[in-house]
């Protein structure tokens, strides 16, 4: 059975996609990429890594992840298989560090989303341990924007680097169920 690795942008249905296979395969496990980097900035925050400008987030973090992510897979002498879901890694980073045999490698992003619709899936999926739990529509404004931009890059980059990118912006389930099925084509 391969393992996968889900990136792409925020509230594009990637931690949705990753319970879906695990509640119908449970042998798969995930890794939360959003827990790993809230974890850093609490405990470690003089390693750096999620800083915005030069090295850190940028270039620290998807090397851990990846290095990480195959770690436990080479170390693990079950019958247990793995999914990393991330919004950190861009596309590029995600061919350099994820392209294995063993490993499927896909996309999710909201290109064709408006800023609106955006920050109602954001409002609608919250939940008071949600990142976005109160957060003021100033915020969200301005989050939307840059996570609909790196969506159009991402399918953009995708489409010259051959990477899988699944368009989520509507019938999000009906999508992420064709994504499934076709994900459980590709796991033998």
């Amino acid at each position: 059975m391969k393992n996968i690795a889900i990136f792409g942008s925020s509230r594009s249905g990637k931690s949705t996609l990753a319970k879906m296979i695990s509640e119908k395969y449970p042998n798969y496990h995930i890794i939360e990429g959003d827990c790993i980097r809230w974890s850093f900035q609490k405990t470690l925050p003089n390693t750096n890594i999620n800083s915005k400008n030069g090295r850190g987030m940028k270039e620290d973090f998807p090397n851990f992840l990846a290095t990480l992510f195959y770690t436990v897979i080479e170390n693990n002498d079950t019958n247990i298989n793995y999914i990393l879901d991330t919004c950190d890694i861009t596309p590029k980073k995600a061919k350099e560090l994820f392209s294995k045999d063993n490993t499927i490698i896909l996309f999710l992003g909201t290109p064709n989303h408006s800023i609106s619709e955006h920050i109602k899936t954001i409002r609608a999926n919250q939940t008071e341990k949600s990142w976005c739990y109160q957060k003021s529509n100033e915020y969200l404004i301005n989050h939307s924007k840059k996570w609909l931009d790196r969506s159009k890059q991402y399918q953009e980059e995708c489409n010259k680097l051959g990477i899988w990118y699944v368009d989520t912006s509507f019938n999000v389930n009906k999508v992420l169920k064709d994504t499934l099925r076709k994900i459980e084509k590709m796991m033998n």
